[in-house]
């Protein structure tokens, strides 16, 4: 009879336990999904300051913004050749990084929206084009797309 009990108890507080750490491990589980959304958030935010950098620096140099929304081709005379196979390069890597970033963030809505505008600006801008273009490998989610 005691062993009965003893063997009864120990049953109950296995299931107690079992039931306490489903409890903690779903727990566990919505915790690392807050967490791996937020540092998707966070790797956008980033992805589009560096956006909005690359935007100030055209701002900088007025006319700039036509060479990647406009299709206007790339300037034959120095300083604007110059300046804007930088700022080409800066965007390419801007663009290719949210490529990678929106593709990685779990239930991520964005991912088509920002494939979408990479490729308007592909389309958009002969100096990206060709930029990306001519270094596939440095910038391989980007040049995939065109």
């Amino acid at each position: 009879m005691i062993t009965s009990v003893t063997a009864i108890g120990g049953l109950l507080g296995l299931i107690v336990s079992l039931v306490f750490l489903a409890v903690q491990t779903r727990a566990v589980s919505k915790q690392v999904a807050a967490s791996n959304n937020l540092a998707g958030t966070q790797s956008l935010d980033h992805t589009f300051a560096g956006l909005r950098e690359v935007h100030f620096k055209m701002l900088e140099y007025p006319g700039m913004r036509a060479y990647f929304y406009e299709g206007h081709p790339l300037p034959t005379q120095e300083p604007d050749r110059e300046r804007v196979l930088i700022i080409a390069d800066s965007l390419a890597d801007v663009l290719d990084s949210g490529i990678q970033v929106t593709r990685r963030i779990p239930q991520n809505e964005s991912e088509e929206d920002w494939a979408s505008y990479c490729r308007y600006l592909l389309e958009r801008s002969p100096t990206l084009r060709a930029v990306v273009s001519e270094h596939p490998k440095w910038w391989p989610d980007l040049a995939a797309l065109s």
